[in-house]
């Protein structure tokens, strides 16, 4: 091999590696001062909430207070928001204890205190992805049986759908029960539901519900229940949200003796969230009297608690619910209890 032939060789890594450097040096060529003085290299992703998210090639993704910073400059333009409202698209350039953003048509001046949100052009704003719907779903499974000197099997399923955003939340559900014990049928009940609640103000909601039931070990051929009102948060934190709703509500139920009752009447319900550190607690309680007589009535309670068992996909849940009906039809208890623990997927 020639003299020439063994440098056109040895310089390729080294071409390589100066392409690599100067690749990096352009992807990552944004800055952040510090109010210490330290500077930072690296790519802007966003600012959101008071803090830059910047990545850097020595630690990957950081996140650094907007307290902490002095100025910052960008190689490419991005979408700047101010806390007065309004917002621009241009290349940041950094100044003393200031930034100037040049959108081409113009130019403005603010401190780094003064900047609500960043964000990279061709993409939503924070606010705009806080206030846009998101799908999330679960689907439950419990099974259980016995064999040998018992016969028993019992089996539920649930799917749960919700599309939630900053100012509304739809849920829909749908649930199935069935149980046998020595060949003898103890449940066969079907559900599904809808529950929509939109805020008009930081902590007052309207709502409307609607559901239909049968239950065949109760005679139930249709329960038919809507209801409609407003509630208003009682508490709303991170770690615990308690909603009081007060509406008014339409019942309808057939039996299979023929027996039909419906009539309007109240619509009161607690609905209660708490957010342990490993696990969620949620309680609801309603209570339905029928205007025709106050004192026919339905009280549903509802207590589970969810436990994470991976990061994302699955979760255990375990409940008791509670059905009571006032005055139930000819040889049907009035309080009917359910226990379950279930395997849940959740998915979004």
């Amino acid at each position: 091999m020639n003299d020439s032939h063994m440098k056109t060789a040895s310089l390729r890594p080294l071409t390589f590696i100066a392409f690599a450097l100067a690749w990096a040096s352009t992807a990552l060529a944004d800055r952040i001062e510090l109010n210490d003085g330290s500077v930072i290299n690296g790519k802007l992703l966003s600012v959101e909430g008071g803090k830059f998210k910047f990545d850097t090639l020595f630690a990957g993704p950081i996140d650094i207070a907007q307290a902490a910073v002095k100025t910052f400059s960008t190689e490419v333009p991005v979408n700047v928001g101010l806390t007065s409202g309004s917002a621009i698209l241009g290349k940041v350039v950094a100044g003393n204890g200031t930034i100037q953003v040049d959108s081409g048509n113009g130019s403005i001046t603010s401190a780094t205190s003064g900047i609500s949100a960043v964000w990279l052009a061709g993409t939503d704003s924070p606010a705009v992805k806080a206030n846009a719907r998101k799908w999330a779903y679960e689907a439950g499974l419990s099974i259980n049986g016995r064999t040998g000197g018992a016969e028993k099997f019992a089996s539920t399923l649930a799917f749960k759908a919700t599309l939630e955003s900053a100012q509304d939340k739809l849920i829909f559900v749908l649930q199935g029960e069935k149980a046998q014990d020595n060949d003898v049928e103890t449940a066969n009940r079907q559900l599904a539901g809808v529950d929509y609640s939109s805020f008009f103000s930081a902590n007052n909601v309207w709502y409307a519900r609607s559901s239909i039931e049968k239950d065949t070990i109760k005679e139930l051929d249709l329960r038919s229940s809507t209801a409609f009102g407003i509630g208003r948060k009682l508490i709303k934190n991170d770690v615990q949200d308690l909603e009081l709703r007060v509406g008014v509500s339409y019942l309808y139920e057939t039996y299979a003796n023929g027996t039909k009752f419906d009539s309007p009447g109240l619509d009161l319900a607690l609905i209660h969230a708490y957010q342990f550190k490993n696990g969620k607690m949620n309680n609801t309680l309603t209570y339905t009297p029928a205007f025709k007589d106050i004192g026919n009535y339905r009280l549903h309670h509802e207590t589970t608690y969810e436990m994470p068992i991976t990061a994302s996909l699955w979760k255990l849940k375990t409940g008791v619910v509670n059905d009571y009906t006032s005055i139930p039809q000819p040889g049907i208890d009035r309080l009917d209890t359910l226990y379950f623990t279930s395997l849940i997927l959740n998915w979004k």
